[in-house]
């Protein structure tokens, strides 16, 4: 009995094709429910980790498996492969689990389940994953270009304008629950908020345009969260600098009359719900923080995973 691992949707943190990553195991386990209807299913295979055998280019369970003769078998996973996952015969994958606050920490928690009968079995047993998370995805640009020039009789002031990011983080995000595939659901810690710092750079980044003053936009982290409603304690917040150098030259002589530069710093913070109802299973939300003198924009894109089809609201 060997198995085919798929993932049904892809996520680029953490698996980067429609394949399960071959690196990480997963914990099988199997309910053989004979023809006769009369009789309960019995447990055929409990908690038996999976690893792919790259010799043999196979899912494999730890201790071999063989088909009964009759029956159906309706096979449970749970992955990733550590002890919060539970794989149950009425609920399916169960687990407890919690954000930590360090993204490099942060694991992906997937379920499937296939049934198979066991007279016209396959050969490969297909166990399609999903994601019981959702995606968050943080990109930030400049609102638009802000330098300029005039002129006054014979002086050129030039003021060339630099919107540096420094910082950001959300909060109040709830970062422990309970989930439980069947019914599909989360069971939420509402006690236990945290805060992600989604970037930080002591130099500060500088926020662009293109040469056709486009503003560019850069993608500062991905993460996973749990799915959750939006609160009014829910928030983005971010720190920047803006560098302004105001220079002025005569013309006449080309002399550099005046050459002055000042740095401000800035901060804003926006309630996510502003943009944002709840975050669901499966999806993955993308959050576009425009950056600029006088204010802090946020918009947002909701795509699901497959990134097949996407629900824009606001503009790109």
């Amino acid at each position: 009995m060997v198995f085919s691992a798929i993932a049904s949707h892809s996520t680029k943190s953490i698996i980067t094709t429609t394949n399960y990553p071959l690196d990480e195991p997963f914990v099988v386990k199997a309910v053989h429910y004979p023809e006769e209807k009369t009789t309960e299913g019995s447990v055929f295979m409990d908690r038996q980790v999976v690893n792919y055998d790259f010799e043999y280019a196979l899912w494999r369970p730890v201790s071999d498996h063989f088909w009964p003769q009759d029956g159906t078998i309706t096979f449970y996973a749970g992955s990733p492969n550590i002890p919060e996952v539970q794989v149950t015969e009425e609920n399916g994958v169960v687990a407890n689990w919690s954000i930590p606050s360090e993204e490099y920490t942060q694991t992906d928690l997937c379920y499937g389940e296939v049934t198979e009968n066991c007279k016209t079995h396959s050969a490969l047993i297909p166990v399609v994953f999903s994601h019981a998370l959702s995606q968050i995805c943080i990109k930030a640009r400049s609102l638009r270009n802000h330098s300029y020039s005039r002129q006054e009789d014979n002086l050129i002031q030039a003021n060339v304008i630099t919107v540096m990011l420094d910082s950001v983080k959300i909060g109040g995000i709830v970062s422990e629950g309970r989930f439980t595939q069947k019914p599909k659901m989360w069971d939420l810690n509402h006690e236990v908020t945290s805060e992600y710092l989604v970037y930080k750079n002591e130099e500060g980044l500088e926020l662009r345009c293109d040469r056709y003053d486009n503003p560019i936009f850069t993608v500062l982290s991905s993460m996973l969260l749990l799915p959750q409603p939006m609160t009014m304690a829910a928030y983005i917040e971010e720190w920047h600098h803006i560098i302004v150098r105001s220079s002025i030259t005569d013309v006449n002589t080309g002399n550099i009359v005046s050459d002055v530069t000042n740095i401000f710093h800035k901060s804003a913070r926006l309630p996510l719900m502003l943009k944002c109802e709840a975050w669901e299973t499966d999806f993955k939300y993308t959050f576009r923080v425009a950056v600029g003198l006088e204010d802090t924009e946020l918009a947002m894109a909701v795509t699901d995973w497959t990134e097949t089809k996407e629900i824009i609201i606001g503009d790109e």
